[in-house]
């Protein structure tokens, strides 16, 4: 669990670093930081519960009536 948190902090850094550089406006700090909230979230999420349904089940369950449609 540390390693995602230092991990994440090393993302944050970077994003900071390079915003501020390129000057960027308020909304895409918001934009950013709220992704990588959602991402962080998700993260710590798989490490606490174990149960938690995996996204690739979700991914076929969407697209593979449409793989089919195109394989035939």
């Amino acid at each position: 669990m540390m390693i995602i948190i230092l991990f994440f902090l090393l993302i944050v850094g970077y994003e900071m670093a390079y915003l501020k550089k390129k000057n960027r406006k308020k909304r895409t700090y918001w934009i950013v930081f709220c992704i990588m909230g959602v991402s962080f979230s998700y993260c710590m999420a798989t490490v606490v519960f174990k149960q938690m349904p995996s996204p690739n089940d979700l991914i076929l369950f969407l697209f593979k009536p449409l793989q089919q449609k195109i394989l035939g």
